[in-house]
């Protein structure tokens, strides 16, 4: 019981702190900023970095997002259509 205490607490610390944790969502785009390199799934904004290319990107599309959440923006890494 306290090693499972012990992991919630650390768990809820990183959290507080920003900590980056990565993740993945599917699910179809529901909207595109070209402009401020993001997109929509599921609800959620997701911001793609300066370098990647956002051009093949358009609402409709089923996309496999990897992310990291840090600091309330989830940052793509990676994208599988």
């Amino acid at each position: 019981m306290q090693k499972m205490i012990a992991a919630i607490v650390g768990a809820a610390m990183a959290l507080s702190i920003g900590a980056a944790v990565a993740a993945e969502v599917k699910g179809a785009i529901t909207a595109v900023n070209a402009a401020g390199r993001t997109v929509t799934v599921n609800g959620v904004t997701y911001t793609f970095p300066a370098a990647f290319d956002t051009a093949g990107l358009a609402a409709g599309q089923t996309v496999t997002l990897t992310f990291e959440a840090a600091n309330n923006v989830n940052t793509v890494s990676k994208v599988a259509k």
